[in-house]
Protein backbone atom coordinates (compact mmCIF):
# COMPACT_ATOMS: atom_id res chain seq x y z
CA UNK A 1 0.00 0.00 0.00
CA UNK A 2 1.25 3.16 -1.33
CA UNK A 3 1.62 6.92 1.23
CA UNK A 4 -0.67 9.32 0.92
CA UNK A 5 1.28 11.85 -1.60
CA UNK A 6 0.63 15.48 -0.21
CA UNK A 7 1.33 18.35 -2.02
CA UNK A 8 2.42 21.96 0.08
CA UNK A 9 0.54 24.92 -1.16
CA UNK A 10 2.21 28.15 0.08
CA UNK A 11 -0.94 30.16 0.32
CA UNK A 12 1.33 33.98 0.69
CA UNK A 13 -2.24 36.01 -0.66
CA UNK A 14 -6.03 34.68 -0.06
CA UNK A 15 -6.27 35.00 -3.78
CA UNK A 16 -3.78 32.01 -3.87
CA UNK A 17 -6.98 29.44 -2.83
CA UNK A 18 -8.22 29.62 -6.13
CA UNK A 19 -5.20 27.28 -6.86
CA UNK A 20 -6.44 24.39 -5.02
CA UNK A 21 -8.29 22.75 -7.68
CA UNK A 22 -5.40 22.32 -9.91
CA UNK A 23 -3.58 19.94 -7.54
CA UNK A 24 -6.45 17.73 -7.27
CA UNK A 25 -4.59 14.64 -8.49
CA UNK A 26 -2.52 14.84 -5.68
CA UNK A 27 -3.83 12.97 -2.63
CA UNK A 28 -3.82 15.98 -0.38
CA UNK A 29 -3.11 19.55 -0.68
CA UNK A 30 -1.71 21.11 2.22
CA UNK A 31 -2.47 25.10 2.59
CA UNK A 32 0.49 26.63 4.18
CA UNK A 33 -1.51 29.85 5.79
CA UNK A 34 1.82 30.52 7.64
CA UNK A 35 2.68 32.35 4.44
CA UNK A 36 0.03 35.12 5.59
CA UNK A 37 0.37 37.76 7.88
CA UNK A 38 -2.03 37.59 11.16
CA UNK A 39 -4.25 40.28 8.98
CA UNK A 40 -5.07 37.97 6.16
CA UNK A 41 -5.00 34.69 8.28
CA UNK A 42 -7.85 36.43 10.05
CA UNK A 43 -10.32 36.26 7.48
CA UNK A 44 -9.60 32.80 6.19
CA UNK A 45 -12.91 31.59 8.48
CA UNK A 46 -14.99 33.63 5.28
CA UNK A 47 -13.72 31.11 3.27
CA UNK A 48 -14.42 28.15 4.94
CA UNK A 49 -18.08 27.69 2.70
CA UNK A 50 -15.32 27.59 -0.68
CA UNK A 51 -12.85 25.50 1.34
CA UNK A 52 -15.63 23.14 2.29
CA UNK A 53 -15.58 21.58 -0.79
CA UNK A 54 -12.50 20.59 -0.75
CA UNK A 55 -12.46 19.65 2.97
CA UNK A 56 -11.66 15.65 2.00
CA UNK A 57 -8.23 16.72 0.25
CA UNK A 58 -6.73 19.24 2.86
CA UNK A 59 -4.47 20.07 5.51
CA UNK A 60 -4.34 23.05 6.76
CA UNK A 61 -1.27 24.23 8.32
CA UNK A 62 -0.20 27.54 10.83
CA UNK A 63 3.12 26.38 10.94
CA UNK A 64 5.17 28.11 14.08
CA UNK A 65 7.92 30.09 13.11
CA UNK A 66 10.10 28.20 15.62
CA UNK A 67 9.44 24.97 13.88
CA UNK A 68 9.99 26.38 9.74
CA UNK A 69 7.00 28.75 9.62
CA UNK A 70 6.96 31.81 7.42
CA UNK A 71 5.16 34.50 9.63
CA UNK A 72 4.72 34.53 13.14
CA UNK A 73 1.17 33.96 13.93
CA UNK A 74 -0.15 35.33 17.39
CA UNK A 75 -0.84 32.37 19.59
CA UNK A 76 -4.71 33.30 20.17
CA UNK A 77 -5.39 33.49 16.79
CA UNK A 78 -4.00 30.13 15.86
CA UNK A 79 -6.20 28.60 18.74
CA UNK A 80 -9.27 30.51 18.00
CA UNK A 81 -8.42 28.95 14.30
CA UNK A 82 -8.00 25.61 14.84
CA UNK A 83 -10.72 25.43 17.06
CA UNK A 84 -12.98 25.82 14.48
CA UNK A 85 -11.63 24.01 11.86
CA UNK A 86 -11.89 21.04 14.12
CA UNK A 87 -15.62 21.76 15.05
CA UNK A 88 -15.74 22.22 10.79
CA UNK A 89 -13.86 18.46 10.35
CA UNK A 90 -11.14 19.98 8.73
CA UNK A 91 -7.78 18.26 8.72
CA UNK A 92 -5.00 20.19 10.25
CA UNK A 93 -1.40 20.28 11.45
CA UNK A 94 -0.50 21.53 14.75
CA UNK A 95 2.56 21.31 16.71
CA UNK A 96 3.30 19.11 19.70
CA UNK A 97 5.12 22.19 21.54
CA UNK A 98 1.75 24.24 20.92
CA UNK A 99 -0.19 21.46 22.47
CA UNK A 100 2.54 21.59 25.24
CA UNK A 101 1.15 24.87 26.34
CA UNK A 102 -2.93 25.33 24.76
CA UNK A 103 -5.40 23.57 25.55
CA UNK A 104 -5.93 22.32 21.62
CA UNK A 105 -7.98 19.27 20.09
CA UNK A 106 -6.01 17.41 18.16
CA UNK A 107 -7.99 13.76 17.43
CA UNK A 108 -7.51 13.16 14.06
CA UNK A 109 -5.28 15.92 13.43
CA UNK A 110 -1.75 15.40 12.28
CA UNK A 111 0.05 16.25 15.26
CA UNK A 112 4.26 17.20 14.34
CA UNK A 113 7.32 17.94 15.32
CA UNK A 114 10.43 19.24 13.47
CA UNK A 115 14.18 18.77 14.90
CA UNK A 116 16.24 21.68 12.92
CA UNK A 117 19.29 21.91 15.23
CA UNK A 118 19.87 18.64 16.77
CA UNK A 119 19.63 15.04 16.39
CA UNK A 120 16.53 13.63 19.66
CA UNK A 121 16.97 10.20 21.09
CA UNK A 122 15.00 7.64 19.95
CA UNK A 123 13.73 6.68 23.17
CA UNK A 124 12.07 10.55 23.09
CA UNK A 125 11.09 10.52 19.91
CA UNK A 126 8.76 7.20 20.72
CA UNK A 127 7.61 8.77 24.18
CA UNK A 128 5.89 11.52 21.80
CA UNK A 129 4.34 8.86 19.29
CA UNK A 130 3.19 7.05 21.79
CA UNK A 131 1.68 10.05 23.34
CA UNK A 132 -0.21 11.10 20.76
CA UNK A 133 -0.46 8.67 17.92
CA UNK A 134 -3.72 6.37 19.14
CA UNK A 135 -5.86 9.81 18.59
CA UNK A 136 -4.28 11.83 15.80
CA UNK A 137 -4.72 10.81 11.96
CA UNK A 138 -0.47 10.76 12.06
CA UNK A 139 2.29 12.17 13.82
CA UNK A 140 4.69 13.61 11.85
CA UNK A 141 8.32 13.74 12.82
CA UNK A 142 10.57 15.68 10.64
CA UNK A 143 14.67 15.49 11.37
CA UNK A 144 17.35 16.80 10.02
CA UNK A 145 19.82 14.73 8.24
CA UNK A 146 22.43 14.38 11.11
CA UNK A 147 24.85 11.47 11.58
CA UNK A 148 22.73 8.58 13.20
CA UNK A 149 19.33 10.01 12.06
CA UNK A 150 18.23 6.81 10.08
CA UNK A 151 18.61 4.90 13.57
CA UNK A 152 16.28 7.68 14.92
CA UNK A 153 13.05 7.72 12.61
CA UNK A 154 13.22 4.03 11.09
CA UNK A 155 12.07 2.21 14.46
CA UNK A 156 8.95 4.52 13.88
CA UNK A 157 7.89 2.87 11.10
CA UNK A 158 6.51 0.13 13.50
CA UNK A 159 3.33 2.43 13.61
CA UNK A 160 0.80 2.75 11.39
CA UNK A 161 -0.05 6.18 11.67
CA UNK A 162 3.66 7.57 11.97
CA UNK A 163 4.86 10.15 9.12
CA UNK A 164 8.34 10.39 9.18
CA UNK A 165 10.36 13.14 7.33
CA UNK A 166 13.95 12.91 6.74
CA UNK A 167 15.18 16.62 6.28
CA UNK A 168 18.04 16.11 3.98
CA UNK A 169 19.20 17.02 0.48
CA UNK A 170 18.19 13.68 -0.65
CA UNK A 171 14.88 13.00 -2.26
CA UNK A 172 14.88 9.42 -2.54
CA UNK A 173 15.27 9.44 0.81
CA UNK A 174 11.38 10.56 1.09
CA UNK A 175 10.25 8.36 -1.12
CA UNK A 176 12.52 4.92 0.77
CA UNK A 177 10.89 5.85 3.98
CA UNK A 178 7.08 6.03 1.79
CA UNK A 179 8.16 2.34 0.92
CA UNK A 180 9.09 1.59 4.37
CA UNK A 181 5.53 2.48 5.49
CA UNK A 182 5.78 6.27 6.49
CA UNK A 183 1.54 7.31 6.13
CA UNK A 184 2.32 10.54 4.13
CA UNK A 185 5.27 11.58 1.89
CA UNK A 186 5.18 15.65 1.70
CA UNK A 187 6.39 17.02 -1.81
CA UNK A 188 5.18 20.75 -3.47
CA UNK A 189 2.95 21.77 -5.58
CA UNK A 190 5.04 24.92 -7.20
CA UNK A 191 8.15 24.96 -5.61
CA UNK A 192 9.95 23.52 -2.84
CA UNK A 193 8.91 24.35 0.85
CA UNK A 194 11.55 21.77 2.61
CA UNK A 195 15.02 20.48 1.97
CA UNK A 196 14.22 17.20 -0.11
CA UNK A 197 11.05 17.77 -1.35
CA UNK A 198 9.60 16.61 -5.40
CA UNK A 199 7.28 17.82 -7.49
CA UNK A 200 4.28 16.03 -6.23
CA UNK A 201 2.86 14.80 -9.59
CA UNK A 202 6.74 12.83 -10.15
CA UNK A 203 6.58 11.58 -6.37
CA UNK A 204 3.35 9.77 -7.56
CA UNK A 205 4.67 8.59 -11.03
CA UNK A 206 7.09 6.77 -9.18
CA UNK A 207 5.12 5.32 -6.39
CA UNK A 208 3.11 4.33 -9.60
CA UNK A 209 6.19 2.86 -11.25
CA UNK A 210 6.63 0.72 -7.89
CA UNK A 211 3.32 -0.33 -7.74
CA UNK A 212 3.07 -1.90 -11.09
CA UNK A 213 6.25 -3.75 -10.78
CA UNK A 214 4.94 -5.35 -7.55
CA UNK A 215 1.76 -6.37 -9.04
CA UNK A 216 3.33 -7.52 -12.12
CA UNK A 217 5.83 -9.41 -10.12
CA UNK A 218 2.49 -10.88 -7.88
CA UNK A 219 0.60 -11.78 -11.02
CA UNK A 220 3.73 -13.69 -12.64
Amino acid sequence: MRPLIVASLPIKKIEDLKLIGNFLDADLIELRLDYLKDREVSVISDYFEFLDKYRNKLIITLRDKAEGGINELADELKISLLKELYDKQFLYDVEVSFLQKHNVPYDNAIVSIHYFNYLPTSEKVKEIVSKFYEKAFSVKIAVLGLKGYKEVILPLLEYENVTVIPMSNNPLERIAVGLLGSKLVYSYAIEPLAQGQLYYKKVIQIFDYINNIITSSSVT
